[in-house]
């Protein structure tokens, strides 16, 4: 064996070239391990997904009892509490329960939170002895709720490869949506004798042209490849 630097033999087993103190290697040696100048990674540890759900749910509920007790205590009853932890209630439904599952389909989900939150509608209605859920809170919600998930729908199950399907869809959308601003002053002039102003004219105008647009750029495979190349859709 002779040294790759200098060319002197060695003795067998030597570690270092007695000449040029070069290092030899050998395969029966066992190589010294240098500190590394940087600090060792460790993956960092996993946290539950379950333990943070349960921590936003005793975050939900906590305020909710303490609302309530402090209400029985000194109302001897239910009466702004039930707001607060209608309220919460909502809350925790739109933001968390999806959380819960690791499937989160929002044609089933949706649904779940409207009917919570036209629940909480009905709940202030009673409470204030008032008689505008029937005649402007469910039709008015009903129909958002009908619009939307037929949207969410018609997106997740029809689209598929030809996403050019998703334009007419939006635009039918937006321009339904404009529709419903209709229903809603018509609604209003019904529930609470407001007069008919015919302010939703203005919004439904917009929203038409804005949804017409989104058609029409969906009929023009010109116009849909110009806006892929521009804007990557």
């Amino acid at each position: 064996m002779y040294c790759a630097r200098c060319g002197v033999e060695l003795q067998k087993g030597v570690e270092r070239c007695p000449l040029c103190s070069l290092r030899v290697w050998h395969p029966d040696l066992q190589e010294e391990k240098e500190p590394s100048p940087y600090p060792r990674y460790t993956e960092p540890e996993a946290v539950s997904h379950e333990a943070i759900l349960f921590v936003l749910s005793f975050l939900f509920l906590l305020p909710a009892l303490i609302c309530l007790l402090v209400d029985l205590k000194l109302d001897r009853a239910v009466t702004w509490s039930g707001y607060v932890c209608f309220g919460l209630l909502t809350l925790y439904v739109w933001v968390c329960l999806p959380l819960w599952f690791s499937r989160r389909n929002p044609a089933v989900f949706f649904p779940i939170s409207m009917a919570v939150s036209l629940g909480l509608a009905l709940y202030i209605s009673l409470k204030t002895g008032g008689h505008w859920f029937l005649s402007f809170a469910f039709p008015a919600g009903g129909a958002l709720l009908l619009l939307a998930e037929a949207m969410i729908v018609l997106l997740r199950y029809t689209v598929g490869e030809k996403r050019h399907r998703a334009l007419f869809i939006l635009g039918g959308g937006i321009i339904a949506l404009g529709g419903l601003c209709l229903l809603i002053e018509f609604l209003l002039h019904v529930s609470f004798s407001l007069p008919m102003l015919w302010w939703s004219l203005y919004p439904l105008t917009v929203l038409f042209l804005l949804g017409t647009m989104l058609i029409i750029i969906g009929l023009s495979p010109p116009l849909r490849r110009s806006l892929h190349k521009k804007f990557f859709l």
